[in-house]
């Protein structure tokens, strides 16, 4: 039965690793690639969607994600990333409490359907500053909040501390789907292989 999910959990998992990633490629060195928060947004404005691979735009839009997660699950020990692994279980944390709040998730989807019809938010730096006021109004509300490591001339930039923000929410709402789909940390460790193997094929279709 586990199987039959694998693909769309590979999909969930590389959402929450392109968010992690985003995140630390900004904090860091102040790197921000827009294809790389584009899927991350339309997850987040993507509520009420079933179908995993368009919530993320595509499967191409997470080949980040899934370069990343392969490198983090699956290589080296040694160049794996404890601040990754904090953040995950920051995330985890964060998702838990808010499927405990009706109240929060309610605020959310209101405020994101008034986004959606606001047709001043064009571009994609107008969505991330809006989703960024959103989490800023919901999630971290929530204690302890998530804390981010990197250099404060990055961090102190309104507009990357946006995409940071947004990068975070996503990352949210890829645990939550992750969960959704029957995702869990033992399930990840007994079909580690499994997962490999997805990851190894959505990559390979890309290269097509």
């Amino acid at each position: 039965m586990i199987n039959n999910k694998i693909p769309e959990q590979t999909l969930a998992l590389a959402g929450l690793y392109q968010s992690c990633d985003v995140v630390s490629k900004i904090a860091w060195n102040g790197n921000y690639n827009e294809n790389e928060l584009l899927p991350l947004i339309n997850s987040i404005q993507a509520i009420e969607s079933n179908n995993v691979e368009q919530i993320y735009l595509s499967t191409q839009s997470l080949k980040t994600g899934l370069l990343y997660l392969r490198k983090q699950i699956i290589g080296d020990i040694f160049n794996r990333s404890s601040e990754t692994r904090r953040y995950i279980k920051s995330l985890q944390i964060l998702s838990e409490k808010v499927l405990d709040s009706h109240e929060t998730i309610s605020t959310i989807q209101i405020l994101i359907k008034e986004m959606q019809d606001d047709s001043n938010i064009v571009t994609t730096d107008d969505k991330a500053k809006r989703l960024s006021d959103i989490y800023q109004e919901t999630l971290s509300l929530f204690e302890p909040r998530i804390v981010i490591n990197g250099e404060n001339m990055y961090l102190t930039v309104p507009i990357q501390a946006s995409r940071i923000r947004t990068a975070l929410f996503a990352g949210v709402r890829s645990t939550i789907l992750w969960r959704q789909l029957g995702g869990s940390k033992l399930k990840l460790l007994l079909f580690k292989s499994s997962y490999s193997k997805q990851i190894d094929q959505y990559i390979d279709l890309m290269k097509n």
